[in-house]
C-alpha cells in the first residue's frame, strides 16, 4: 500500500532548485480516481516520493492541515502578497503546480490558499463562505461574476482597517478559476454573526443528511441546531425556505416528476413483469402534454388476493397535501389474520364518478371480479363512488361505512345515548335485535328514526349480511389504516410518494411472510385471540341437547339454536364471521370438540402463506431508467380552492376526546361583563360600560307562616311537610299530600270567653311533646298529665288565659295546680329553685332519687324526671310516691293531691 496516498489533503512543498523523485504509476484505477492530476495523455501518472509521514492520512479527505506557520511559509514560498501574473503562470508551469480545491473536505476545514484552483467563481465563493462562517469573521463579495470575484473585510471601515482582500479570476492557460490575490489576515474583532452568509441555499446544503434522516424535521429544531453548531441566531422563515431548497435538492422538482412518469411506469414493468401500470395524459392546444392519472397494481399482490384473501375490498379516497395535488385512490383487502392487505392505488386528478369508474374497471380486471358476484365493497357515502359501484360492480353487495353514517347522523341527533342505540342497531345481527333498537331510537326521536332508515339500513347493519364472505365488519377501517400509514409519502412529489409506497409494499410482504413462517397453529394468530374472548361468557351459556348435531343454548331469558353440521346458529354471527359464536363454542364444546375445527378455512395459515407467496421485486434507481419515447407531460394545473389551504381535515371533537383536558366552548354564548350583551366580550366591546342592577338579597332561613291561621294542617311525608305541626299538634309520617296552610277546623272547642292575644307569636317550628292527647272532658284528677300539659304549653309562650282555654280549666284550678303565675310566667319557670338542705330531713338527702330531682333547676325538668321514675319497675313505686309527696310540695301542691302513677 505504498502506492496509496491521499492526493487531495497533502500539499508537499518543494523548492525550486530541487528535483523531484517520482515513482510510476500504472493503475488505471487510481488514474480514473485523479485525472486532473494525471500527466499528459499517454504519459504514466506521476506521484511524489514521500519518505516519512508523522501523522496518519485520512483516505476520505478529512484530515486537513491546521498549523498557522505551515500556512504561512507556503504563502510566503508561493509570494502571497504579489499577483500571479498570466506569465509567471507560463513559466512556473513545468517547476511549480498550485493546489487543486477540493470540495469533498468538510466545510469547516475549507481554506483559501494562493494560487489554488478552483472550477467555478461558485465553488470559491463557497469556500470563503464556509471559511468566514466557521472563523467567525464577517466578509461581503463586492464583485461575483462569470468572470471574476473580488471579497473584501465586511466590518465598520471607521473603526477597522482590516487588510482581508481576495482576488481570483480565470486562468489564460487552463480552465481554472484561480486565487490571484490573498490577503487573509483580519484585524477586526470576530463575533460569529455572518447571518448574511448563511442564505437558505447554504443552509439547505448543511441540512441534506439530517432532512434525508429525519425528513419531518421541523424549524425550530433548525434554529437549536444553527444556534449550537454555527454559533448564529436565524430566523425561523429563513429556516423554512432553508429546508424547501434542501428538500428540492433530495426529491427534485416538481416538473422533474412529471416529465419522469413514463420513465418509472416503464421501470416497474421491467422490473415486475405481469403488473398492471396505467398513465393517461391529456392533449393541450400548444401540442404539450399535461399528467392526469396513474394506476399501479403489482402482480405480486393481485395474484396473492385472488388465492388467500377474503372477498371483501374496501374502497376510500385521501387527499395529497405536499406541492403534487390531487386525490389517491386506494383498494384495500383483508388477509388471512385480518390486517391490511392494499391492492391497487392510483393518483388521480379529482375524486369524481369519471375517476372512480376508470379505477373500478381496472381492479375488476386485474381481480377477475365478473361483475362483482359474490364480493363485497365497503366505502364511504360518496355521491361518484356509489354511482360507479353500482354501473361496474352491479352484482357487488355494497356496504356503507357505518362509521361515516353515524358522523352524519351525529351533526344533528346528539348524545351518548343516540350514540349507544346507533351501534347497537348497526352492529345487530338478526333483523329481530334490529327493529328491537330502532323502535328504541324511534320512542325518543321520530324524526332520527326516519333519518336512519333514509340510509339504506340493508348496507350498514349486520343483520342484512349474506354468509360465505366471513367478514362481519361494518366499518371501512382498513382503508382508514393504509391511509395513516402513508400520510407522510401524501406530502411528498408524485414519485417520491409512488416509491415510498412501493417500498412499503415491498417490505410488508417479506416481514409478514418470514412472521407467518413462525406460527406453529393452524389458524392464524388473531383469528384464535378472538375467540379467546369469549371465554368468561361461555360459563354463563348452558347447552340443552337436541340431536348430534343441533343444540339449543340457553341464558336465562335468552335462548338460541345451533347446527353444527350446517355451520350455523340462530344469532346469525357464525354465519356472517366464519367464527364460531359463543353459543356455537358452548355447543362444540359440550360435544368435546375443538372450536377451532369450526373456524372458516379464510382464515387458516395456509390461506395466509398463499397470500404472501410471491415479492414484488426491486426497482433500479432513476439514474438507470431507460428513457421513453413518449412526449414528457406538465404537471395537473393546481386548483386554488377558497381560503387558506388545509392539510389536515376537519375532526370532530369526538374523535379526540382524549386530548383535551377540558370540553369544548362551541356553542357557548358569549356575555361582555362591560355592557351586558351576548355575543361579545369586553375586549372588542364599544359600548358604554353598563352597571347591573344587584340582585335583592335572599332572607335567612325558613319563610314565616301567616301568624292570622291559629291551626295547621299536618305536613306530608319528607320534604318541608314533616314538620308541618301547628299549635297542639305535631306533624305525623302519614301526612297527606295537601295544602301546607290551609285553615282547619280546630280538634277541640275553643270557649270563646278567652280571646288569643295577637302579639302571640306562633312558633310551628318548636316540636310539641307527644305525652299527652288533648280532648273534650279532661279528667281533672288526672294531675300528673295536667301539671305536665300547663309546662308544655307554657313553654311555648302560652299564657296562662291561652292555657285554660286549651285545657278548659277555670283560673281557681289553675291556681290549685300550683301552676299559676300570670305576671311573670316565662321567667319563673327558667329561675333556678334555692334548695334549703335544712328543710330536707335526712332520708330525702340520703334518697338517691330525691337528690336527682331536687339537682334540676326548673319545673319542667322536674316534671319530666318524675314521669321519668314512675315507668321504672313496680318494686321502686313505693318509694316513688314518698318522693312525689314530698317533691309536690315545692311546687305548691297538697301532699294529699293523687299522683295517678299507675
Amino acid at each position: 500500500m505504498e502506492d496509496v496516498w491521499d492526493f487531495d489533503t497533502i500539499d508537499v512543498e518543494v523548492d525550486k532548485d530541487l528535483k523531484k523523485q517520482t515513482k510510476r504509476c500504472n493503475d488505471a484505477f487510481l488514474n480514473n480516481l485523479c485525472p486532473d492530476i494525471a500527466g499528459e495523455e499517454g504519459d504514466d501518472f506521476a506521484i511524489p516520493e514521500i519518505e516519512h509521514m508523522d501523522d496518519d492520512v485520512d483516505l476520505n479527505g478529512d484530515d486537513v492541515v491546521e498549523n498557522e506557520d505551515q500556512f504561512d511559509l507556503m504563502r510566503e514560498g508561493s509570494g502571497s502578497d504579489e499577483e500571479v501574473s498570466s506569465e509567471s503562470d507560463q513559466d512556473s508551469k513545468h517547476e511549480f503546480e498550485y493546489n487543486t480545491h477540493d470540495p469533498t473536505v468538510k466545510w469547516n476545514k475549507m481554506r483559501p490558499f494562493l494560487g489554488e484552483r478552483y472550477e467555478s467563481p461558485h465553488q470559491l465563493k463557497l469556500c470563503l463562505t464556509n471559511h468566514a462562517i466557521h472563523t467567525g469573521y464577517k466578509i461581503k463579495f463586492k464583485k461575483c461574476d462569470s468572470v471574476r470575484l473580488v471579497a473584501v473585510c465586511a466590518s465598520d471601515p471607521q473603526k477597522f482597517q482590516c487588510p482581508f482582500n481576495v482576488r481570483a479570476s480565470w486562468m489564460n492557460t487552463e480552465r481554472s478559476f484561480q486565487i490571484k490575490k490573498l490577503l487573509d489576515k483580519h484585524k477586526c474583532v470576530r463575533n460569529y454573526r455572518n447571518t448574511n452568509l448563511m442564505g437558505p441555499t447554504w443552509l439547505g446544503n448543511q441540512f441534506m443528511k439530517e432532512l434525508i434522516r429525519k425528513p419531518n424535521l421541523k424549524c425550530k429544531e433548525m434554529q437549536v441546531i444553527i444556534q449550537s453548531r454555527f454559533h448564529c441566531n436565524v430566523s425561523w422563515s429563513k429556516c423554512y425556505r432553508a429546508k424547501c431548497r434542501a428538500m428540492s435538492l433530495i426529491e427534485g422538482r416538481l416538473s422533474d416528476h412529471y416529465a419522469k412518469v413514463w420513465d418509472y411506469g416503464g421501470e416497474l414493468l421491467r422490473s415486475n413483469p405481469g403488473s398492471s401500470i396505467k398513465i393517461t395524459i391529456s392533449q393541450n392546444q400548444d401540442n404539450t402534454t399535461t399528467f392526469q392519472r396513474i394506476y399501479i397494481c403489482f402482480k405480486a399482490i393481485k395474484e396473492g388476493w385472488k388465492v388467500g384473501c377474503r372477498r371483501v375490498i374496501g374502497l376510500d379516497g385521501s387527499f395529497l397535501k405536499g406541492q403534487c395535488k390531487g386525490e389517491l385512490l386506494t383498494a384495500i383487502g383483508r388477509d388471512a389474520n385480518n390486517q391490511v392487505y392494499p391492492i391497487a392505488w392510483a393518483v388521480v386528478e379529482i375524486e369524481n364518478k369519471v375517476n372512480w369508474k376508470w379505477f373500478l374497471e381496472l381492479v375488476r380486471d386485474d381481480l377477475e371480479l365478473d361483475g362483482g358476484r359474490g364480493i363485497a365493497v365497503i366505502s364511504d357515502q360518496h355521491k361518484g363512488l356509489l354511482e360507479a359501484t353500482k354501473e361496474v360492480l352491479p352484482l357487488a353487495q355494497h356496504r356503507q361505512c357505518a362509521r361515516h353514517i353515524y358522523a352524519n347522523f351525529r351533526k344533528v341527533y346528539t348524545g351518548v345515548l343516540f350514540k349507544n342505540m346507533f351501534w347497537a342497531a348497526a352492529k345487530s345481527t338478526v333483523e329481530g335485535e334490529f327493529n328491537m333498537n330502532m323502535q328504541k331510537i324511534s320512542d325518543i326521536s321520530p324524526s332520527a328514526y326516519e333519518h336512519l332508515m333514509a340510509r339504506d339500513p340493508g348496507s350498514w347493519c349486520r343483520a342484512f349480511y349474506g354468509g360465505g364472505l366471513a367478514c362481519e365488519a361494518v366499518e371501512n377501517g382498513m382503508a382508514e389504516c393504509f391511509n395513516a400509514v402513508i400520510v407522510d409519502a401524501r406530502k411528498k412529489p408524485l414519485l417520491t410518494m409512488l416509491e415510498e409506497i412501493r417500498l412499503y409494499m415491498m417490505e410488508r410482504f417479506y416481514n409478514l411472510k418470514e412472521e407467518g413462517q413462525k406460527w406453529d397453529t393452524e389458524i392464524c394468530p388473531a383469528t384464535i385471540k378472538k375467540m379467546e374472548a369469549f371465554g368468561e361468557s361461555l360459563k354463563s351459556w348452558y347447552v340443552h341437547p337436541s340431536g348430534v348435531t343441533a343444540f339449543e343454548v340457553r341464558n336465562g331469558f335468552y335462548s338460541y339454536c345451533v347446527n353444527l353440521q350446517e355451520y350455523s346458529c340462530t344469532c346469525n354471527l357464525w354465519v356472517v364471521s366464519g367464527i364460531p359464536c359463543v353459543h356455537a363454542q358452548a355447543a362444540i364444546m359440550y360435544t368435546q370438540q375443538d372450536p377451532v375445527s369450526y373456524i372458516s378455512s379464510w382464515f387458516s395459515k395456509e390461506k395466509y402463506m398463499l397470500t404472501y407467496g410471491s415479492n414484488i421485486l426491486p426497482v433500479n434507481g432513476s439514474n438507470m431508467w431507460v428513457d421513453s419515447p413518449y412526449p414528457k407531460p406538465l404537471p395537473p394545473i393546481e386548483r386554488r380552492m377558497p381560503g387558506r389551504p388545509a392539510i389536515k381535515r376537519k375532526r370532530h371533537v369526538s374523535e379526540h376526546e382524549d386530548k383535551f383536558s377540558q370540553v369544548s366552548s362551541k356553542g357557548r354564548t358569549v356575555q361582555c361583563t362591560n355592557c351586558q350583551q351576548k355575543g361579545h366580550n369586553k375586549v372588542s366591546c364599544k359600548n358604554p360600560k353598563v352597571i347591573p342592577e344587584p340582585e335583592p338579597k335572599k332572607k335567612m332561613g325558613r319563610p314565616k307562616l301567616d301568624p292570622n291561621l291559629t291551626h295547621w294542617r299536618r305536613g306530608g311525608r319528607g320534604g318541608r311537610g314533616g314538620r308541618g305541626g301547628g299549635k297542639g299538634n305535631r306533624g305525623g309520617r302519614g301526612g297527606g299530600r295537601g295544602e301546607p296552610n290551609a285553615k282547619v277546623e280546630p280538634e277541640f272547642e275553643v270557649k270563646p270567653e278567652f280571646e288569643v292575644k295577637p302579639e302571640v307569636e306562633v312558633k310551628p317550628e318548636v316540636e310539641v311533646k307527644p305525652e299527652f292527647d288533648v280532648v273534650d272532658g279532661i279528667d281533672i284528677s288526672d294531675m300528673d298529665i295536667i301539671v305536665s300539659s300547663i309546662l308544655n304549653l307554657r313553654s311555648s309562650n302560652y299564657s296562662d288565659a291561652e292555657i285554660m282555654s286549651v285545657l278548659g280549666i277555670n283560673e281557681s284550678q289553675l291556681k290549685e295546680f300550683g301552676c299559676l303565675n300570670v305576671e311573670t310566667n316565662v321567667q319563673e319557670e327558667t329561675q333556678t329553685v334555692q334548695v334549703n338542705e335544712e328543710e330536707i330531713n335526712e332520708e330525702e338527702v340520703n334518697d338517691e332519687d330525691t337528690q336527682e330531682i331536687m339537682r334540676s333547676n326548673t319545673q319542667e325538668s322536674r316534671m319530666r324526671k318524675t314521669q321519668q321514675i314512675r315507668r321504672r319497675k313496680p318494686s321502686e313505686r313505693i318509694t316513688e310516691l314518698k318522693l312525689k309527696k314530698q317533691v309536690v310540695g315545692k311546687f305548691g301542691m297538697t301532699e294529699s293531691t293523687p299522683l295517678n302513677l299507675e
